[in-house]
């Protein structure tokens, strides 16, 4: 999954999997907000960045395909 997130970062000028992840989380239409921990002030600015990430229709599109064919992955 953090392959497929970093990817998706990439195109989004250099975002982290991290990032991708929160704007992931943050385009659910239930979801109103993501708690995340930060151990640096650079990780600080990445997860604020994150909030201003739009995900296209196709990276959704990504994130969903891959989750379909790795359902294991997303176990907690």
């Amino acid at each position: 999954m953090a392959g497929v997130l970093s990817d998706i970062g990439a195109t989004h000028g250099g975002r982290s999997a991290a990032e991708v992840a929160i704007a992931w989380t943050l385009a659910n239409p239930a979801v109103t907000g993501a708690i995340v921990g930060a151990r640096s002030p650079e990780q600080v600015e990445g997860f604020a960045g994150a909030m201003s990430l739009r995900l296209t229709a196709q990276d959704l599109e990504q994130i969903q395909t891959f989750r379909t064919e790795h359902p294991r992955s997303m176990r907690l």
